[in-house]
């Protein structure tokens, strides 16, 4: 084997060597050839084997590392030189030929050993300076990574506290928005507590000073008997120039602000029919359509007289179902119900919608809204037809509520107010022909149910 070849081996050996602990560190196993020289010495017998790599794959090492190695190498050689060898060792050594052995000579080596050790420290310059360049960028890198953290937290303590804060505002928001409800609530109460003072004011002093304040016979010059729109065929004394009403309201808006008879045009009927304009009464301009006050006039009628309407304009009557069927159907009327009690008491029922059917329906009572200070009886009735002891509309089915009250009415099974009974001169009474249960189960000394358009609440009380 040449010198050179030797050489070559002597320096795979010597790489293979340091990649073989590389590798046994990093449990690589090289799977290369292998070449294998065996040297004998008096007491042992070494065999070295080598395997063959690429030279670019053994590790680098820096200029005065690889430096001492070589020396370091030189001087083991030179002092195996001049030792004493066995005879065998110098046999096995002898077998060693300059430019052909296997592991070549010192100088040989040297020289492959520089030029490997320069190209490794290039190499590892430049790693190193890409390292270094790659730390930076990557101190540079996180340097900022930490400043976009802190923002993050920052702006996310931010967000926070607005949270908390819209939180609170809302929940302030909705706290002040149910106060203000409660206190619109209050404020509704109070003005229609309010009203109904003023109200009652009014009409306690028109008590103190007249019992009964309106209709009283003996300030009527003439007395006139309720008269029905239908039936008439003629309107004698009535021209067509003359002057016509639909209702008191509008006599009222005329300048008559005296409580007495006037004629009324309703909008659908053929003449005008006499009525009593209650003006007296807050607001002025009520229609009265029923009046009991003394028992002069007997309610227990027929069918056809309920329609027509009976009595007398300035004291008891009932209007007339056809009469009152026209007027609640002209516009949209309120109603109003006083009732008087054998000890002067007054109280007082307004229903913000009141309307009848025609007779074809059996005049259907339509009531709703409710306010004043006699409690709400009437809304039971809401919805019924009429009733008399000759004609049965009420929801009783094993008798007839207006045959055993006595009273036309709009009944149910069988009542809850009853205006129409018959008439009985004091309280303590079992038979009630006049009646309101929500204020007094006992009998009442008078009532008056009167209307007025709703849409027209400008009037002042006088």
């Amino acid at each position: 084997m040449s010198m050179s070849t030797q050489w070559k081996h002597l320096r795979s050996y010597i790489c293979i060597s340091l990649t073989l602990l590389i590798a046994t560190c990093n449990r690589v196993t090289p799977q290369s050839p292998t070449v294998s020289a065996t040297a004998h010495t008096s007491l042992c017998s070494y065999t070295v084997v080598v395997n063959e790599f690429d030279v670019s794959k053994c590790p680098t090492f820096n200029d005065h590392a690889q430096s001492d190695w070589v020396e370091h190498q030189s001087r083991q050689t030179d002092s195996r030189d001049h030792k004493d060898q066995s005879p065998e060792f110098q046999k096995a050594n002898a077998q060693f030929v300059p430019g052909d052995s296997k592991f070549g000579t010192k100088s040989s080596r040297s020289r492959g050993s520089s030029e490997d050790v320069v190209n490794t420290s290039s190499l590892i310059k430049d790693m190193e300076a890409k390292l270094l360049e790659e730390m930076l960028r990557n101190r540079e890198l996180n340097a900022t990574l930490t400043r976009h953290e802190i923002l993050l937290n920052s702006a996310e303590k931010t967000l926070e506290a607005y949270k908390a804060n819209f939180s609170s505002v809302f929940r302030t928001m909705m706290m002040m928005e149910r106060k203000l409800q409660h206190q619109r609530k209050i404020n509704k109460s109070l003005n229609k507590k309010l009203s109904n003072v003023l109200l009652d004011v009014v009409e306690v002093n028109n008590v103190l000073t007249n019992k009964l304040p309106t209709g009283d016979a003996k300030k009527t010059v003439k007395k006139y008997a309720v008269e029905s729109s239908t039936d008439m065929r003629s309107c004698p004394g009535i021209t067509d120039s003359s002057q016509k009403f639909k209702d008191c309201t509008e006599v009222y808006d005329a300048g008559h602000h005296t409580s007495d008879i006037y004629f009324i045009k309703p909008l659908y009927s053929g003449c005008p029919i006499p009525v009593w304009c209650d003006m007296d009464t807050p607001k002025g301009g009520w229609l009265v359509i029923q009046r009991r006050r003394d028992g002069s006039v007997n309610f227990t009628q027929s069918w056809d007289k309920y329609r027509s309407g009976f009595g007398d304009v300035s004291g008891e009557h009932w209007l007339g179902n056809d009469n009152i069927f026209l007027l609640t159907n002209q516009d949209r009327y309120q109603l109003r119900v006083d009732l008087w009690d054998f000890a002067g008491n007054r109280v007082y029922a307004v229903y913000s919608s009141f309307k009848i059917d025609g007779e074809r329906d059996g005049y259907k009572l339509h009531i709703t809204g409710y306010s004043g200070s006699a409690q709400d009886s009437l809304h039971k009735h809401n919805g019924k037809k009429f009733s008399t002891m000759d004609k049965d509309n009420d929801a009783r089915r094993d008798a007839s509520c207006a045959q055993e009250w006595e009273a036309g009415w709009w009944f149910d099974n069988c009542w809850f107010a009853l205006l129409n009974g018959p008439y009985q001169n004091r309280s303590d009474v079992t038979w009630r022909g006049l009646a309101w249960n929500h204020w007094k189960r006992e009998q009442l000394k008078a009532t008056e149910m009167k209307i007025r358009p709703l849409q027209d609440d400008s009037h002042q009380e006088d």
